[in-house]
C-alpha cells in the first residue's frame, strides 16, 4: 500500500492544481464578458457580398451576434437552431449576425456553398477581434432593442427560444 502512496499524493496534488487553475480561468472569462445592461461596441462588419455596415444600423431590433468558425463542431451545431429561431421571430424584429472568424475566406465560401442560411453571414473586422477578446467559439451576444447586452453565451446557445420569448414574445 505504501508503495503507491507517492503516486496517489502526486495525483491528488495534480487534481487540486487543475481544479484551481480552471476555476481561475473561468473567473477571467467571466470578468472579460460585458455585464448586463452594457452596450456592445459599435463594430463594423462586412457581408459576404462586400457590403459594410455597423452594428448600430440594427438598433431597434433584437440582435444575436454569434462568433463562429467553420472548423468548430459546436458552432455548426447551433447554426440550424439560429435558422429556426430566425424564421420564427424575424417578423417581430429579430436579426442574426453570424460572424465568421475563419482566417481564410475560402473556408467560409466552401461552407456557404454546402449550407444555406437566411440570416446574415458576415466577416469580422480586426476592430471586433481586439475589442471583444473572445475566449472561444461559439460565443453569442444577444442584444435588446436598445443595443444593450441581454445575454452572453459561451458554447451552444440552446436557450435562445426562451430568451426570444422574453424579449419579443415569440
Amino acid at each position: 500500500m505504501f508503495r503507491y502512496l507517492p503516486y496517489l499524493l502526486a495525483g491528488l496534488l495534480l487534481g487540486i492544481m487543475l481544479f484551481f487553475g480552471l476555476k481561475q480561468k473561468q473567473e477571467e472569462v467571466l470578468q472579460a464578458l460585458p455585464s448586463s445592461e452594457q452596450s456592445m461596441p459599435n463594430l463594423t462588419f462586412r457581408t459576404t457580398d462586400g457590403k459594410v455596415f455597423r452594428l448600430s444600423d440594427l438598433r431597434g431590433k433584437v440582435v444575436l451576434v454569434n462568433f463562429w468558425a467553420t472548423w468548430c463542431p459546436p458552432c455548426k451545431e447551433e447554426l440550424p437552431l439560429f435558422e429556426r429561431e430566425y424564421r420564427r421571430c424575424r417578423d417581430r424584429g429579430f436579426e442574426v449576425l453570424a460572424v465568421n472568424m475563419d482566417s481564410s475566406e475560402t473556408s467560409l465560401e466552401r461552407f456557404l456553398r454546402e449550407n444555406s442560411y437566411s440570416f446574415w453571414m458576415v466577416r469580422t473586422s480586426e476592430e471586433a477581434e481586439k475589442e471583444l477578446k473572445l475566449m472561444g467559439f461559439p460565443t453569442s451576444y444577444l442584444l435588446d432593442r436598445d443595443g444593450k447586452v441581454y445575454r452572453v453565451k459561451l458554447g451552444v446557445y440552446r436557450d435562445l427560444s426562451k430568451d426570444l420569448k422574453e424579449l419579443l414574445g415569440c
